[in-house]
């Protein structure tokens, strides 16, 4: 699963990577939490955008938000395409999801902190979903998951799906696209090593939920 990131970048790092105006300050985030506001990049027509959605979907079905409980913080990539809260924005909503790094758990509850070896700002896969009666408006999102690669196996048997640069258009574009990115994910290298128990607690949002301690 995915249930804890990082986005520790400034604004213009971030338009120059998802090609996207960014108007308004980035502060750094060391520990994002579900239900919280999140940064998430969508395109509905041919030009993107950057908006904050609270990430845990919320389907556009659902009759009365305060009796909703579900927490739909993950999808899992196996079966997005068929299930009822996620298929309509897999077909018709997707965004991308930018992060510095992630959290992971072992059994034991030691929390692991992931980055891309490659890049030190990359994105997730996510969908969004608009959600609203008469006042009542919400835009949120989930992350998608994926069976752990080699390295994120040593920690959790799942991790969230990584999407490279040059397939930002193809999760963004045709549902055809990201039909064959979830078929086919390409392998990605990832740097992970133990942190501090802070990071359990969301209150806890400091830079000191990174640094690494020892095994």
């Amino acid at each position: 699963m995915c249930g804890r990131f990082t986005l520790n970048t400034t604004a213009e790092d971030l338009a120059q990577q998802f090609n996207v105006d960014v108007d308004q300050s980035i502060s750094s985030r060391y520990n994002i939490a579900p239900s919280q506001s999140i940064l998430a990049i969508k395109a509905e027509t041919q030009e993107r955008s950057l908006e904050r959605m609270k990430w845990g979907l919320v389907p556009s079905w659902v009759k009365d938000l305060d009796s909703y409980s579900s927490n739909l913080i993950n999808a899992r990539a196996e079966t997005v395409a068929e299930k009822p809260s996620f298929r309509a924005a897999f077909k018709h909503r997707p965004c991308l999801i930018p992060v510095s790094g992630f959290y992971e758990w072992t059994r034991e509850k030691q929390p692991y902190y992931f980055q891309l070896k490659e890049s030190q700002l990359f994105a997730l896969a996510g969908l969004w979903e608009s959600w609203g009666h008469g006042e009542d408006k919400l835009v949120s999102c989930t992350i998608l998951t994926t069976e752990a690669n080699i390295e994120a196996a040593k920690v959790h048997h799942r991790m969230p799906v990584i999407i490279r640069p040059q397939d930002y258009d193809s999760w963004l574009g045709e549902l055809a696209e990201r039909q064959k990115l979830l078929t086919a994910l390409p392998e990605v290298d990832l740097n992970l090593y133990p942190v501090s128990k802070i990071v359990n607690s969301p209150k806890n949002d400091v830079a000191e939920c990174i640094q690494p301690i020892s095994a």
